[in-house]
């Protein structure tokens, strides 16, 4: 949730004497995949203790694409990903049923069509809006070229499914995780670094989606969003990273992660709240870094305070609870790892 506040309210600067904003590049194109990563882990959970997990599902993908179809249109400064959420919760409703070897065979895969579609498809879409739903643009944009496309992020959905099957209590499996993880993400950007900078490959071709053509270098793009592998499997190893020293911190510092907590739990409610402020203070092109990250701090120190005292009367956030308007009975017993 932080990382994501950066991202929305911290310009990007390359000068010198701007440590906070090289600094707030760290973030670009690693809190989005961790947000898809953890719905899909939510996905695991979900499907695990309702009777009617299908309809559950399809009720909230209903709900996140009005969600993020109103929020297109009225939150102009962001790309919105809840349409995309709404997406992968609809293809859920067959992924959840499938063995875990076949999941794990579809991230490779969804990550190679997406490398070769986001670059021949085109020029994106900027959003897929209401009247662009049942478009072939708007398909387009949520499978193809848009933003958050299915082809490939939904890789990193897919692999939280596969997390949440997993026994996350074991503190080896947490500790491989984040050992792992950590691993690939930060080796596979140094690795992809070398040989551009070793044999002086080209990995830009001119817009998120390139020039309409396939270039083979350009699969070595590990910048934020590029939707190339090596961008794809860095930001999995960063995800699965987390995760696994969440794990880990968490039950021997429940005290000091409780704030994070309480945000986490209202996790829809403040993406909307987030993105809303963006409507209220000015463009990053016309305030200072310090101002920015001031926004940053203030935003996201004040939803603390206002989670805090919510989880004081409610264990559910206003959002989440309507999201769950609709959903079937829940089993009485659920797997360790789903608790």
């Amino acid at each position: 949730m932080f990382a994501m506040t950066v991202v929305h309210f911290v310009n990007f600067r390359e000068e010198p004497g701007a440590g906070l904003g090289t600094f707030a590049e760290l973030f670009r194109g690693r809190a989005m995949p961790l947000f898809l990563l953890l719905g899909g882990l939510g996905v695991t959970y979900l499907t695990r203790r309702s009777t009617t997990p299908e309809r559950d599902l399809l009720l909230r993908a209903v709900m996140l694409f009005a969600l993020g179809l109103f929020m297109t249109e009225h939150v102009p400064r962001l790309a919105i990903v809840l349409q995309s959420y709404g997406l992968f919760f609809v293809v859920s409703t067959v992924l959840f049923r499938l063995p875990t070897a076949a999941l794990v065979g579809l991230v490779p895969i969804l990550t190679a069509i997406g490398a070769v579609t986001y670059q021949v498809v085109g020029i994106p879409r900027v959003q897929t809006r209401f009247d662009e739903l049942a478009s072939a643009e708007g398909i387009e944009s949520l499978f193809f070229d848009g933003f958050y496309p299915l082809f490939p992020v939904g890789a990193f959905f897919i692999t939280g499914i596969i997390l949440g099957r997993i026994n996350l209590r074991s503190e080896r499996v947490a500790a491989t995780l984040a050992g792992v993880g950590t691993v690939v993400g930060v080796g596979i950007p140094v690795v992809a670094s070398g040989l551009v900078s070793r044999f002086g490959f080209q990995t830009d071709f001119g817009g998120n989606a390139g020039d309409g053509m396939f270039h083979l270098t350009r699969l070595l793009d590990a910048q934020g969003h590029s939707a190339m592998p090596a961008w794809v499997l860095s930001a999995l190893g960063t995800s699965i990273a987390i995760v696994g020293v969440s794990v880990l911190v968490a039950p021997r510092a429940p005290r000091l992660v409780s704030p994070i907590v309480a945000v986490g739990s209202l996790s829809l409610t403040y993406y909307v709240y987030q993105a809303w402020l963006t409507n209220v203070v000015p463009p990053t092109t016309e305030t200072t870094l310090g101002a920015e990250w001031t926004f940053t701090v203030v935003v996201y120190g004040s939803f603390i305070v206002l989670a805090l005292l919510w989880r004081v009367w409610f264990r559910v956030g206003p959002l989440e609870r309507v999201l769950r308007l609709g959903s079937g009975p829940r089993l009485e017993r659920t797997h360790p790892a789903a608790m």
